[in-house]
């Protein structure tokens, strides 16, 4: 009987050993993992990645400031055409729902582009124009009609004015007495 407390005994202490072996090992790993993650930490301190770049760090007086007269100016090239007032009725945006949208499209364009513009949009390319803008507003989704900004939309109406007259006019879009009625 004395035999089996000591077998017993030198199990138990070998089964420890191992266990202990093995949680060393673990802690070992840890801290290789710890020290490694200390190390990336501080490259990317030294790096400065993740802080404000060189130029924001950078004095206020070395910055260039942007002109802003230049801007002034690039508008002041522009002119404001009105393209056709729309009534649209859209069935897709929402289940169970239909949605009448009406509103005016005015094209932001180049001034030595004006007459160029209203010809083909009044006369070679009306019925075309008309009927690309209507379709995007027929499959918009109800985020793109609720957009504060309408930005999809104008995205999508500029592309499609564009490709219709195959020629980049349009530098922007501008919707006017948009409104929305669900029913």
């Amino acid at each position: 009987m004395a035999e089996e407390n000591t077998t017993e005994n030198t199990k138990g202490t070998a089964g420890e050993a191992v266990a202990a072996k093995k949680f060393g090992g673990v802690i070992k790993i840890l801290v290789l993992v710890a020290v490694a993650m200390a190390g990336e930490a501080g490259l990317f301190l030294f790096l400065g990645v993740g802080s404000t770049s060189a130029v924001d760090a950078a004095p206020a007086e070395a910055v260039p400031v942007k002109d802003k007269t230049r801007h002034d100016d690039s508008e002041a090239d522009l002119v404001e055409v009105e393209i056709h007032s729309f009534s649209v009725t859209n069935t897709t945006a929402a289940a169970d729902t239909v949605i009448h949208i009406s509103f005016k499209v005015h094209a932001l364009l180049a001034a030595d582009q004006e007459n160029d513009f209203k010809k083909a949009v009044s006369a070679t390319h009306k019925v075309r124009v008309r009927e690309s803008i209507e379709t995007i507003f027929r499959s918009a989704t109800m985020e793109d009609l609720t957009d504060s900004s309408l930005s999809t939309l104008k995205r999508l109406v500029r592309e499609e004015i564009n490709r219709v007259l195959r020629q980049s006019y349009v530098v922007s879009i501008v919707f006017n007495d948009y409104k929305t009625i669900q029913q």
